[in-house]
């Protein structure tokens, strides 16, 4: 079967299996997610992309239901200048170059920050913790989100609670 989406930017079809995840479509037939083993249970956050703008586990979402929809994976957001921005700021805190989740993280946390701009410092905890990694970066990734949120030009129009957003 072949499905029509907007991958990165790219208007394109993608052909897969009915019962394919959109994660095994992208990483076969995209070639995105290269060499990324991937849990399949929606925990470990190595394969989440933004599907109409909401971050979410690719290998949970079956591949026929993206039709006519815009994903962004963590690749495609490497592209731009806000992944730029938000990884020269991450650096400056001492960013923990980690081949398991550094990506992700930041896709991550980037993704959460644009959702709710007006988290505090425990809700940035709770989204940076919900990525499993033992590399050390978590307080690198608190300080950067603080320091983002700071520098961001956010309307304060009241206050957005974070639920469930994994």
């Amino acid at each position: 079967m072949k499905v029509q989406l907007i991958l990165n930017g790219d208007d394109l079809a993608l052909s897969g299996e009915p019962r394919d995840s959109l994660f095994a479509v992208l990483q076969q037939r995209a070639g995105l997610f290269p060499e990324r083993v991937c849990c399949e249970q929606g925990d470990c956050g190595r394969c989440h992309i933004l599907l109409d703008g909401k971050e979410v586990p690719s290998c949970l979402i079956p591949f026929f239901q993206v039709r006519e929809q815009e994903v962004v994976s963590p690749e495609g957001f490497q592209n731009t200048e806000e992944y730029r921005q938000f990884r020269a700021l991450l650096e400056e805190e001492g960013l923990v170059h980690c081949t398991e989740c550094t990506e992700v993280q930041i896709f991550h946390l980037f993704s959460f920050l644009e959702q709710f701009p007006q988290a505090d410092a425990e809700e940035c905890r709770l989204a940076i913790g919900e990525i499993p990694c033992r590399c050390g970066s978590k307080p690198v990734l608190e300080r950067g989100a603080r320091r983002w949120l700071a520098s961001r030009p956010w309307p304060v129009v009241g206050r957005e609670v974070p639920r469930g957003h994994h």
